[in-house]
């Protein structure tokens, strides 16, 4: 735990990450990518996905009691010690977040003190990952902007994060191969461990080492940031410290988050020579621990890493305790 006084460090922070707020859409526009698109979009691990596990859309199973209940069990499963005592109370499925219990609430995860005003809110959606899809589907995307929005208040309680104030205060250094940055220290144990792997495979993946040689080291934070995300009323993993992101010193004309790409469209497919890549190998250990990675997004963000071990769970990829 640490107190924080570098006001300068903090201001330079938020001006930075300022411009990269991200957008969401309106109610109608989620409803039609998720009725018209969401069948072609596949996951590469769908050939190996257990028929048992929710459709990755929470607009798809608003009905299914029994998908409904695999949800909170991949997040007793995800944040084991945070969430527990997943039960059928009141005629709906609810879970323990932090000795606070939650109600599905048609799709909107509530308290129960706010359970019976679930309209006012949007619905949580948990996504195909890996994201595919075609060209076409990504440039509406693109377009058209659209966010599994939902509401702010599972995650607060989640890591403990109410207000600004109580999340900054939470927060701990951290250098993540040279990178500094703040995060929650639920996710410390799993950055060392992240850590630990990386520095193996470096030993022997020259590729490795020259990603690391690229970093971008400097201050500000490339962890937590406080910020809602455009158009919802819920804010990014960046807000609670539980999302990373890792920037080259320079990107030689490469790409990295959608937003920043002015207009450019390249299409459905990344590459390295397009988009700056985080090494497949990197990748694959920071998903072994939970962590979901940008790249694998419609809307692109190749520097970001969240960690959200519930998406992975619900899409068949195994993660690591």
């Amino acid at each position: 735990m640490i107190k924080h006084t570098d006001t300068d460090y903090l201001q330079a922070h938020r001006r930075i990450y300022g411009s990269r707020l991200c957008a969401g859409s309106a109610l109608v526009l989620f409803l039609i990518f998720f009725t018209l698109f969401l069948p072609g979009c596949r996951s590469v691990q769908e050939v190996e996905r257990d028929p048992s596990l929710p459709i990755a859309s929470t607009l798809k199973i608003a009905g299914d009691l029994d998908a409904q209940h695999k949800i909170f069990l991949a997040f007793a499963q995800g944040y084991p010690g945070n969430v527990s005592n997943v039960e059928f109370l009141n005629n709906d499925w609810t879970m323990l977040v932090n000795g606070k219990r939650f109600y599905y609430a048609n799709g909107r995860f509530l308290p129960e003190e706010l359970r019976s005003k679930w309209e006012d809110y949007l619905p949580y959606d948990f996504y195909a990952y890996p994201w595919k899809g075609t060209a076409v589907q990504r440039k509406i995307f693109i377009d058209n902007p659209v966010y599994a929005a939902g509401s702010s208040f599972l995650f607060e309680t989640l890591y403990s994060s109410p207000t600004e104030d109580e999340s900054w205060n939470l927060q701990e250094k951290y250098s993540f191969l040279g990178v500094k940055m703040l995060i929650h220290p639920l996710i410390k144990p799993k950055l060392d461990s992240i850590l630990a792997q990386i520095r193996a495979a470096a030993r022997t993946d020259p590729g490795i080492n020259r990603w690391i040689a690229e970093l971008h080291t400097g201050a500000p934070s490339f962890g937590w940031t406080w910020r809602v995300i455009a158009g919802t009323n819920r804010r990014s993993n960046h807000s609670y410290g539980t999302a990373i992101d890792l920037l080259p010193r320079d990107l030689k004309g490469r790409l990295t988050y959608w937003r920043w790409n002015n207009g450019t469209n390249v299409g459905a497919e990344i590459d390295s020579k397009t988009y700056y890549l985080p090494p497949e190998t990197v990748i694959k250990i920071f998903e072994e621990h939970g962590f979901i990675w940008g790249g694998n997004w419609a809307l692109i963000d190749t520097m970001h890493f969240e960690y959200r071990p519930e998406i992975l769970i619900l899409n068949n990829i195994k993660i690591k305790y």
